[in-house]
């Protein structure tokens, strides 16, 4: 059998075309994967045309790669034309910095930006919360059973393992200053996340991060706990499947209803 180049070479192109939409299919993200489904387009277009002399899988391979490439166009369009306010930028900054600007509108449509006094009370203990909150400035104190046990301060997601988990509240959230946060309305973002994956997976790894942040503050006051105290060391379960290294007086049963971020800085759902 002789090796035969334009055999080779339609092979290869027909075979590509439908290579590259089954890794559209593959991606995540709605901008690769048109992107991806283009390039089929284009190439299976010209293989229609070229090789098979096929006018109607041309025209229709044609017609889909152009309406791949009328969304990313309209796409490109919405992500530049978009304006954000400071307050706006910094939401972003803070909590979802690899977002498109289309995404980080529609979040905007379904919260609103609030000032709260010293003593309102943002989240209650036992309710599920209403609002997923970003904490712009300020601070608010959190409460279990009436006692003070931390702080959240800017930058402070509160409500998000809540939110995640649909599950009543275990602290009360009061402002102890003037602050400002963006609420995001659960039952609007559940919807907005329901019809929109990329904004589902957004707010998912938005949580994660901040669940991350303050696992590993967690992990640093303990760490300057020990070298201030410097006690006998042992084995103990802090957190579910963990092992960390934490002074014996700490490995006592006791009952531990969220986790701490840093001294006097807790996560609250």
């Amino acid at each position: 059998m002789s090796y035969d180049p334009e055999f080779m070479t339609r092979l290869l192109v027909g075979n590509l075309g439908y290579v590259l939409l089954v890794i559209s299919m593959m991606m995540t993200r709605l901008l690769l994967l048109r992107t991806f489904a283009l390039a089929s387009g284009v190439v299976g277009g010209a293989y229609m045309g070229w090789w098979l002399n096929d006018p109607v899988g041309m025209v229709w391979e044609a017609t889909f790669a152009a309406a791949c490439a009328f969304q990313i166009a309209l796409t490109a369009y919405r992500n530049r034309t978009a304006q954000f306010s400071d307050d706006e930028r910094t939401l972003a900054a803070e909590l979802m910095p690899d977002t498109e600007p289309r995404h980080l509108r529609a979040l905007l449509r379904v919260g609103s930006w609030r000032n709260a006094e010293p003593g309102t009370e943002l989240i209650r203990q036992g309710q599920i919360a209403s609002q997923l909150i970003f904490l712009k400035a300020g601070h608010a104190a959190v409460l279990v059973d009436g006692t003070p046990v931390g702080t959240c301060r800017s930058g402070n997601l509160i409500g998000e393992i809540g939110f995640a988990r649909a599950e009543p509240a275990n602290a009360t959230v009061v402002s102890d200053t003037r602050v400002r946060y963006f609420a995001l309305e659960r039952k609007k973002l559940r919807r907005v996340m329901n019809s929109h994956p990329e904004i589902a997976s957004l707010i998912s790894r938005c949580n994660q991060r901040d669940i991350e942040k303050k696992l590993s503050r967690m992990n640093e006051a303990m760490l300057q706990a020990l070298a201030t105290a410097g006690p006998r060391l042992e084995f103990c379960e802090v957190i579910p499947r963990s092992r960390r290294l934490v002074p014996q007086a700490a490995c006592e049963p006791r009952p531990v209803p969220f986790p701490i971020s840093e001294p006097g800085r807790v996560a609250v759902h």
